[in-house]
């Protein structure tokens, strides 16, 4: 082959090649764009339905994407996020849960997702998994805030423990006293049975009741009756409260609720009254309904006017007189009076605007024969116990 045949094979070899490089250039160019073009429309689609709220579709888009750009940062957290918009309009706490788990699949170091789970799992009272969860979020993104609820939910539990065990301690101790007292509360729930309520105060008198009386501390008493089988006190009973309260008569619901009797007869040497009695109706622990009080005293203590004996008779609120009330007292010289007034929440009514007599105190009634009058100071009226606020 001479010189010249060899230029012109030499030439088309050339052109040849590089025709094929023009090719692939135009076809890895057209490719590119090509990709660019299918990712940037995935992201758009996605970012639409993201704004209408149509999260599950966005995903989709996303998703897509993403076969594009496996390391895409931006496209990852894109789909978390998504993840997280589905978690916050969620009914169902398991799917809720299940949504912030699939957002973590994609961006491990945002902290919303983790704190989604622990107040779910906070609301359903799942102290356990709460912790879980902020325990993880902890060790992904070392948010300091996540160890400080963990510490103080610890701490919360610990001191909830101490409490039940100091309730169940003091329970148990209770109940061993309750135990050792049986046999003394059984039978002055016997004197009561027989209706002797002066047995009763004699035998609240003792040396032996008066010591038990003193054990009673706080809201705790001891108790001699029916129980449930879980150990509350239901149907008939007796128990022994603090200052020496006793009651008789009916439990439900580990409570005072029905007909009984609440009486004391023990009070310190300068007090004028010797024995206090209500007899009637009791719901949710305290005197509710119609009832009677009935209380002594001591007539070497008490002024001349002054009742030896008053039996008050009406309707009770929560211990506290509230309605019609009628007062029958034997007064110190002798004889009865009487009066009728109305209290209302505790406190009785006034009836005239003439002098009480009585500094500080205005007139509730005016005995039936006109004789005399029953003042009051605006002090809350009641059943012993229950006119302080208690």
């Amino acid at each position: 082959m001479d010189m010249k045949k060899a230029r012109v094979v030499l030439g088309i070899a050339t052109g040849l090649l590089l025709i094929a490089v023009i090719i692939m250039a135009v076809y890895y160019g057209v490719s590119y764009f090509s990709k660019a073009n299918k990712l940037a429309d995935l992201l758009r689609s996605g970012n639409e339905y993201m704004d209408s709220g149509e999260y599950e579709t966005a995903i989709k888009y996303y998703d897509d994407a993403l076969n594009y750009e496996p390391e895409s940062t931006e496209i990852r957290n894109a789909i978390a996020y998504a993840y997280i918009k589905i978690a916050e309009n969620c009914s169902s706490s398991a799917d809720a849960v299940e949504a912030y788990q699939q957002s973590l699949l994609y961006n491990k170091t945002n902290k919303t997702p983790y704190w989604g789970i622990a107040n779910i799992y906070d609301e359903l009272s799942d102290t356990d998994n709460m912790i879980a969860a902020l325990q993880t979020g902890y060790d992904s993104t070392g948010d300091e805030a996540m160890m400080q609820k963990i510490e103080a939910v610890k701490a919360d539990e610990a001191r909830q423990q101490a409490e039940e065990e100091a309730a169940a301690a003091e329970e148990a101790e209770r109940a061993a006293l309750e135990e050792a007292h049986s046999g003394a509360l059984q039978a002055m729930y016997q004197c009561f049975e027989e209706g002797d309520l002066d047995k009763v105060k004699d035998l609240m008198r003792t040396e032996e009741y008066t010591d038990l009386a003193d054990e009673v501390v706080g809201d705790n008493s001891f108790y001699y009756g029916t129980k449930t089988p879980e150990g509350l006190r239901e149907g008939k009973g007796i128990a022994l409260y603090r200052d020496g309260y006793y009651y008789y008569g009916d439990f439900s619901s580990d409570m005072r609720n029905g007909t009984g009797t609440l009486m004391r007869a023990v009070y310190s040497e300068s007090s004028a009254i010797g024995s206090f009695v209500y007899e009637g109706q009791w719901s949710n622990d305290k005197p509710n309904g119609d009832g009677t009080c009935t209380s002594n005293y001591y007539k070497d203590k008490i002024g001349a006017s002054g009742l030896s004996k008053q039996v008050i008779k009406g309707t009770y609120t929560d211990g506290l007189e509230n309605g019609s009330m009628t007062l029958e007292g034997i007064p110190k010289a002798g004889g009865t009076v009487k009066y009728s007034y109305t209290s209302e929440n505790g406190v009785a009514k006034k009836i005239s605007d003439e002098d009480s007599g009585v500094k500080g105190q205005y007139i509730i009634a005016k005995s039936s024969d006109g004789k005399s009058n029953l003042t009051s100071d605006g002090s809350l009226r009641g059943v012993e116990g229950y006119t302080q606020g208690e």
